[in-house]
């Protein structure tokens, strides 16, 4: 005895944040593509365990293919992580992946976003003061090893662009250089 599922295609948009420091905000958008969409709820932690709902916006006058925005002015120091809760017609809901943003102490600091990874990497220069020398980002793959990016920049960069469409899901570590010395590094998934 076979039991029938009806599955339905249904895409969860992308969440994305960025963080503007002149007026010390998080800026959150997301798509609205999905008509079975009844509501949603934007939610952040600062632990990446515990979210609390600061935004749900009514979609009733909401058109497929609109985007949608919440700027969060209640940031905290460290790590902040936003989420979107997806409330679908029928009772039934969706989380989002988490995307985190730190906002702290940027004297001589690199931020990368979107976390996670899509398409495109951004990576934006917080100090305050002026790089000197030449940068280079490479962009290595954890578990192979192969490098799939290396640029080089000009000094008076303060934000780099890097198109990661490209390579494929997993793990990758990312290198900024100045005048061949790592001035940062981290570790993002795709």
């Amino acid at each position: 005895m076979f039991s029938c599922i009806n599955i339905f295609a249904q895409s969860n948009p992308t969440l994305t944040a960025l963080y503007e420091r002149d007026k010390n905000v998080i800026k959150l958008r997301w798509q609205h593509t999905d008509k079975t969409v009844s509501s949603y709820s934007v939610q952040r932690s600062s632990d990446n365990s515990v979210y609390k709902d600061i935004y749900a916006p009514g979609i009733s006058n909401f058109i497929s293919g609109d985007f949608l925005k919440f700027t969060d002015e209640k940031i905290s120091t460290g790590k902040n992580y936003y989420r979107l809760k997806i409330n679908r017609i029928g009772s039934s809901s969706v989380i989002t992946p988490p995307v985190m943003v730190i906002q702290g102490n940027t004297e001589n600091k690199w931020v990368m976003y979107p976390v996670p990874v899509g398409s495109l990497l951004n990576l934006q220069f917080l100090g305050s003061g002026a790089l000197r020398g030449v940068i280079t980002v490479v962009i290595q793959s954890v578990s192979s090893g192969t490098v799939f990016t290396r640029l080089r920049l000009a000094s008076t960069t303060r934000t780099i662009q890097i198109p990661v469409n490209n390579i494929g899901r997993g793990i990758y570590d990312i290198r900024l250089y100045v005048d061949n010395e790592v001035v940062w590094k981290q570790r993002f998934s795709k």
